[in-house]
């Protein structure tokens, strides 16, 4: 694969995408319940797409930078995800695992994995994918996640703590750094050069998308699968409402269906045109993710607080709330951008914050 020191437009645009997906995701705990089926599905597939992402540019970067490199990021994104839960939510980090922890994780690990041959990175997807499944059998699956706030701190058994890491916080290791390895057989496929490739992995897309999608709605034994036809799939879980609490093989399914399937589309769009704002957003996915939770968090939630209510009853003012935070993060952004020209990003945590 070529080596690349420039931004890729489609990639920034498809990680766009996911942010306009992200944030009134993040934002439905202000939202009244219960939320509609199509926005829960909506909202459920920004998070494969930042670690599929985040992990198929180690791959297409890896041959100029180290080990290191890597590590020293990895190890930033972490701190950054402890950050938001320490000052935001105010409860310990590496309890509820945010979903910058796998991302952080899957840099250094796909670094390591860069040399291994496609078959082998698939089959460790379908280990993780498998895993996902039989450790929520074995070990069960808890409905709400493990918290330590500072004002009800309590030392939780290390039996607990590893099952929130692995199974059941909000994005454990299984099934989510599997995600990280098939973005990177996703990235070598995409960048191949071989058309009949990547004709080839955009029919398994829209298959897997198929299959996902009637295993969602197709109603089967609760005791069996979980789907949203038997309502195994929790309604909400601390007010969100995305469809993968729990994982299940319907949504890696039709996640990573989607997922190739707008990267395969997106990948043949040699001029963005109107979709160049998916693509500022993309650049400054960081910045947007720390912003919208902090004006969620700091802004929101008291606006809502004064209005004598607990959540936003009508649809059409969540909709606007979320316009008005999207076109807020913009005007930040924008400035950030401006700034750049004048002050570099210099260090590698500015940058990963700030972008180049």
């Amino acid at each position: 694969m070529a080596d690349t020191q420039q931004r890729i437009p489609w990639v920034d645009a498809l990680r766009g995408l996911a942010i306009i997906l992200m944030v009134p995701a993040n934002l439905s705990p202000y939202f009244a319940e219960p939320h509609p089926m199509w926005f829960r599905i909506l909202g459920s597939f920004a998070a494969p797409v930042f670690i599929m992402l985040s992990a198929g540019m180690v791959i297409l970067t890896a041959e100029r930078h180290s080990l290191n490199y890597f590590l020293k990021r990895g190890g930033l994104i972490i701190l950054t995800g402890a950050l938001i839960d320490t000052l935001l939510w105010k409860i310990f980090p590496f309890t509820s695992f945010d979903v910058l922890y796998p991302i952080g994780l899957a840099l250094p690990l796909m670094y390591m994995l860069r040399n291994v041959e496609s078959r082998e990175l698939l089959y460790i997807t379908i280990i993780f994918v498998i895993g996902t499944y039989v450790l929520q059998l074995i070990f069960g699956y808890h409905a709400e996640t493990l918290e330590v706030y500072f004002d009800d701190m309590f030392l939780p058994a290390p039996g607990r703590l590893l099952q929130s890491w692995f199974i059941d916080g909000w994005f454990p290791i299984f099934p989510w750094l599997g995600y990280a390895v098939l973005g990177a057989l996703l990235f070598r496929t995409i960048f191949a050069g071989d058309l009949v490739a990547k004709y080839h992995i955009m029919g398994i897309g829209a298959a897997l998308t198929i299959i996902g999608f009637v295993l969602l709605f197709v109603p089967v034994s609760a005791s069996t699968l979980r789907n949203l036809a038997n309502e195994s799939i929790l309604e909400v879980r601390g007010g969100y409402s995305e469809i993968f609490y729990p994982p299940t093989f319907a949504y890696i399914f039709t996640s990573t269906g989607l997922v190739i399937l707008f990267a395969t589309i997106l990948r043949r769009v040699h001029h963005l045109g109107p979709l160049g704002i998916l693509a500022f957003f993309g650049k400054h996915s960081m910045m947007v993710y720390i912003l919208h939770q902090a004006m969620g968090a700091w802004i929101i939630e008291p606006w809502i607080a004064s209005a004598g209510l607990e959540t936003i009853a009508s649809g059409l003012l969540f909709t606007g709330v979320n316009l008005a935070v999207l076109a807020g993060i913009a005007l930040i952004c924008f400035g950030i951008d401006k700034a750049k020209l004048r002050y570099p990003p210099q260090s590698t945590y500015a940058r990963i914050l700030f972008g180049r």
